[in-house]
């Protein structure tokens, strides 16, 4: 017989690990489709199991304002007395009242003015402020909106501001107040003039003394005095 050339030999090699190479692909492949007909189906996003989206939460607002005993620079403790002037722009910030709370009797509510500062450098603003307490011996609501607050600033005899001036509306906002604390209501000056109707004004309040007097209500509170420089 004769012998076959090298040739005929590397061919057949070469035929035979083609052949080889398509068996294991085709093991490979009917494994993996084995597998995954044990797989859980599904699709689930990367820090997400399951797929479900993750619920958001909105916490709410924060009412205007601090309660809280901090004593400011200048003070003043409420008179009780009537001023019939029941409109205001600041906001309260007493905590919104219970459901069926006692009604505050007079005698009940004490309001007091105050400041944030004694002097105010120029181009600083006046926080000033509007104070409450319940000097009863149980909780209960009134009407700390800006309905029933007024703030007003004198110079002398010279009435410089007052929120009531230009305020279109105010809101009523029904407060439980519990004994022996503090609800607040500010608001930031912009050391401007007001005049009644929101009538407008050339003049702008100069460097000097002047005097806060704020109500609430049926209620004033004594006056405070404070400087602009």
């Amino acid at each position: 017989m004769r012998p076959q050339s090298p040739e005929v030999y590397r061919r057949r090699r070469i035929v035979a690990l083609v052949l080889v190479v398509l068996v294991l692909a085709l093991v490979v492949g009917l494994v993996g489709w084995i597998v995954s007909l044990f797989r859980p189906g599904g699709d689930e996003q990367p820090g997400n199991p399951g797929g479900h989206d993750t619920p958001s939460v909105t916490a709410p607002a924060s009412p205007v304002g601090t309660g809280g005993t901090d004593a400011p620079d200048s003070a003043g403790q409420a008179t009780g007395e009537p001023t019939g002037e029941p409109s205001a722009s600041a906001s309260p910030s007493a905590t919104e009242g219970s459901i069926g709370a006692t009604a505050c009797q007079p005698g009940d509510l004490v309001i007091s003015a105050a400041t944030d500062r004694q002097s105010y450098p120029e181009g600083e603003d006046p926080v000033l402020e509007l104070r409450v307490d319940n000097t009863g011996d149980e909780p209960c609501e009134a009407n700390l909106g800006t309905s029933q607050q007024v703030f007003t600033v004198y110079s002398g005899s010279d009435r410089i501001f007052s929120t009531q001036d230009c305020q279109v509306e105010g809101d009523d906002a029904m407060m439980e107040i519990s004994p022996d604390e503090q609800e607040r209501s500010r608001f930031s000056w912009p050391r401007v003039r007001s005049a009644p109707g929101c009538a407008e004004v050339g003049s702008e309040p100069r460097s000097g003394t002047y005097r806060l007097e704020v109500s609430l209500g049926e209620l004033t509170a004594q006056p405070v005095s404070f400087t602009l420089q």
